[in-house]
């Protein structure tokens, strides 16, 4: 992805770079990237986000200018910043349409303005499912897809959607919840307000409530040895991987409700790639193999024949890189 360089007399054009920020619920994460995915420099803070908005744009800024002073980069080369943050953003306006996770005051705050106004560069927003989904697309496991359905799975589920080369967010920016999307309606109650979500037979939590539920009954596994108030669906994963049978038979279960909520998607949509991230898909094949089975047996052949379901490559950096090709991705279009 190239936007326009600038020139210093003869000299060759310094490559272009960006400052992102991926604002999570307990850290903030800021890197100046060039244009080619490199992070030159990076900083961090703790987002504390119970002090609001005004702390934690304060923390932003003191991460920005940390990791800016350590690229030793011209003020010229940088051509913007970026940002993912939880929350629905009018990502034209760069305004909250929601509250994000545990910070009181989001909502209603224009954080484009409030980015331009204290780091002096044009700046650009977007939910942070959006970004991570961008970054994966212009650097990861997208590369190479014109339409594809990107997803994390951790404490929930989150998810973007990239059509014809472009985040697609809905009529009022809140496309790609596929968290929400049900799948037995007489299922659980979700966070939402719903009934039978996805992320109620899928994310983490999920996962570790299920397997208590059988060790409880008393099925034999390797996660009986560990507490309850510590087990964790990254150690159902870690239990799967050395032959365990009812981690194995946990995230089979898992990815079969995944993808038939995955299914009705692949209908819709037609995407030539989906991408599933997050610390759940940690677990690899032995959640994404059912998932596969399941939507190749419940959508239409021939919007699974160019079909790749993926894990994501980039891991924790996908916010980063994100927000960087948000704003290179911005400014292609000018």
């Amino acid at each position: 992805m190239a936007v326009h360089s600038r020139e210093e007399g003869g000299t060759k054009p310094m490559p272009n770079h960006a400052l992102a920020i991926d604002l999570g619920g307990t850290k903030i994460a800021v890197a100046v990237v060039r244009e080619d995915g490199t992070i030159i420099a990076h900083a961090t803070r703790p987002t504390e986000a119970m002090k609001g908005g005004d702390w934690v744009l304060n923390r932003v800024k003191e991460a920005a200018l940390e990791a800016l002073d350590a690229s030793s980069l011209p003020p010229h080369a940088l051509v913007g910043v970026g940002l993912g943050t939880p929350g629905v953003v009018d990502a034209t306006t760069g305004t909250m349409l929601s509250e994000a996770v545990n910070i009181p005051d989001w909502k209603g705050r224009n954080l484009k303005a409030e980015l331009e106004r204290v780091l002096h560069l044009p700046a650009f927003v977007d939910n942070d499912a959006n970004v991570a989904a961008l970054g994966e697309w212009v650097f990861g496991a997208g590369k190479g897809a014109h339409h594809l359905v990107y997803l994390t799975i951790g404490t929930g589920v989150g998810g973007a959607i990239i059509l014809n080369g472009t985040i697609w967010r809905g009529a009022n920016f809140s496309a790609g919840e596929l968290g929400h999307v049900p799948v037995n309606p007489d299922g659980p109650r979700c966070g939402c307000g719903g009934y039978g979500c996805v992320e109620m037979f899928v994310s983490g939590p999920a996962i570790a409530q299920r397997a208590k539920e059988f060790i409880q009954r008393g099925v034999k596994s390797v996660l009986a040895d560990i507490s309850p108030d510590e087990l964790t669906a990254e150690q159902v994963a870690v239990a799967a991987q050395r032959g365990d049978a009812l981690a194995q038979f946990l995230l089979a279960e898992a990815g079969k409700f995944l993808g038939v909520a995955l299914s009705g998607v692949v209908n819709l949509l037609n995407p030539e790639r989906i991408i599933v991230g997050g610390g759940v898909a940690q677990a690899g094949e032995w959640l994404l193999e059912p998932v596969r089975w399941e939507v190749r047996r419940r959508a239409l052949p021939t919007a699974t024949e160019k079909l790749q379901i993926v894990p994501a490559a980039l891991g924790t950096k996908a916010g980063i890189l994100g927000a960087a090709a948000l704003v290179f991705h911005a400014l292609e279009k000018v």
